[in-house]
């Protein structure tokens, strides 16, 4: 039977920077820093489905299409309400649209910016972050369907370590995931495609960040 993989599985622990290492298999590159990590730059970790995106920017325009067909400008003089409702509307669209796509994931220097609710990025600190796994939730069917149990999401969690109590919740747009007791849950609807490939790869990334942030930290203390 199949089942989604335990921290356990993927996620080893690195006894000494209580990282996750990558697991085996994952070859000699599996040790290489990512890009960002000698220098503490920025990059996405994970991205965003962009196919929300583009359905709100397509309901937007057909929206300001239907106001002006209504209007129907070339027959006679509309107000300046007209012309305020659709770009309005499609202002709104691009708007939306924008804080749809926006990155889930983000590696900013020594922190991660989480992107879980509209207007609202919260920074975690590198050295709390322990390791990402694959998990799943149940989506309750739709109410008078009574043919189906439900619908089981698949999800990407990041694990916050519990001395962190500060980074232990946050308020978050329902539908783009959950975040309590020190588990950032992201839906996987709304990111790209999850897969145990993609775990991998940001539990090796974290694991080798953290050394590149420990390398520079000692780098410094030596400097002084």
């Amino acid at each position: 039977m199949h089942r989604d993989p335990s921290p356990a599985d993927i996620c080893p622990t690195d006894p000494a920077t209580g990282a996750c290492t990558h697991g085996p298999g994952d070859g000699p590159g599996a040790a290489t820093p990512p890009p960002t990590a000698a220098g503490g730059g920025r990059s996405v970790w994970l991205r965003a489905n962009g196919r929300p995106g583009v359905l709100i920017v397509a309901l937007a325009v057909v929206a300001g299409v239907v106001l002006v067909l209504l209007a129907r400008p070339w027959s006679r003089p509309v107000g300046s309400a007209t012309w305020l409702g659709g770009a309005g509307l499609l202002a709104a669209g691009a708007g939306a649209a924008l804080l749809t796509l926006r990155p889930r994931l983000v590696l900013d220097r020594e922190s991660l910016r989480v992107h879980l609710a509209p207007g609202r990025i919260d920074r975690v600190p590198l050295d709390v972050v322990e390791c990402f796994f694959l998990g799943s939730r149940l989506e309750p069917p739709a109410p008078g369907d009574d043919t189906t149990g439900g619908e089981r999401i698949r999800t990407l969690v990041m694990r916050i370590a519990e001395r962190s109590s500060d980074h232990a919740s946050r308020p978050t747009l329902p539908l783009w995931g959950a975040w309590s007791d020190g588990s950032v849950t992201f839906d996987g609807r709304w990111c790209e495609p999850l897969s145990v490939d993609l775990v991998r790869r940001l539990n090796r990334d974290l694991a080798a960040t953290k050394r590149a942030a420990r390398a520079r930290s000692v780098a410094v203390g030596e400097g002084t």
